[in-house]
């Protein structure tokens, strides 16, 4: 038998799988820190983290609204309302520093009408944003939890949350602009609503201030137990909300129906 011809064999291609999730991993990192080191040189965004800096620092802002004079309680409730425009800025400092310059009276009366303030104005800026950019300055995992407010209101759900210790409260009421919620009712609810951690952080402030330490420390112990709590059964208590709210829908679409 004649041999048979040799059998070349067919080159099999290559699996570069695995080198193009690496190029596409090596563009990313890439791109990632070019945006990185962009947005860390944006004016706006530089201003804003010395802001936030500024916030967290009691002593600075100490510093600032000492030179002020006797027009000290303007700028306090000016950098009150601010903090919550500019939302996560953290408002604890200006709260306790509230109590401590001006004491426990007159420091939840500023902190109140500030917080006031800027709830409203973050409310109607909500309401001008609309939707689309205010889901953009609120992070995906608070809109996702409370997007049914922003389509439904509810006045009861909405006070529960504003009492919760350590609920951001400030995010809120940007969402609670796009939902149907009037503007009358929000801004006595988020009055009421941040009354008793407004008190708490006036009162802490105003203890340090006068000395009473072991005071101090029985209220920090109080507040501190009331946020562990609200962190602890946060889920347990969004979902009852939730129940609560629904249950709210339906009864009011009930009524509607019978009339």
């Amino acid at each position: 038998m004649p041999d048979s011809p040799d059998v070349q064999e067919v080159p099999q291609p290559r699996n570069n799988t695995a080198l193009w999730i690496w190029i596409g991993a090596a563009m990313l990192l890439l791109l990632g820190a070019g945006l990185y080191f962009t947005l860390s040189m944006n004016p706006i965004i530089v201003k804003y983290r010395e802001l936030a800096r500024f916030y967290s620092s009691r002593k600075e802002v100490k510093l600032f609204l000492t030179r002020f004079g006797p027009y000290a309680p303007f700028v306090f409730i000016s950098l009150q309302a601010l903090q919550v425009v500019m939302a996560p800025i953290p408002g604890e400092a200006t709260g306790f520093l509230g109590g401590l310059l001006f004491g426990t009276g007159l420091g939840f009366l500023y902190s109140t009408i500030g917080l006031t303030l800027g709830s409203a104005l973050a409310f109607g800026l909500g309401r001008w944003l609309v939707l689309p950019l205010v889901r953009r300055l609120v992070s995906q995992e608070v809109y996702h939890k409370f997007d049914f407010l922003a389509r439904t209101g509810g006045e009861l759900v909405t006070l529960i949350l504003f009492l919760i210790p350590g609920f951001p409260k400030d995010f809120l009421c940007f969402l609670l602009g796009v939902s149907p919620l009037p503007f009358g009712t929000f801004l006595v609810i988020t009055t009421f609503g941040r009354m008793p951690g407004t008190w708490l952080l006036s009162i802490q402030g105003a203890k340090v201030g006068s000395g009473y330490y072991v005071d101090f420390v029985i209220f920090l112990t109080v507040a501190a137990a009331g946020a562990l709590l609200g962190y602890i059964y946060r889920e347990a208590i969004f979902q009852w909300v939730r129940r609560r709210h629904a249950a709210d829908v339906v009864e009011n679409k009930r009524d509607r129906m019978s009339l």
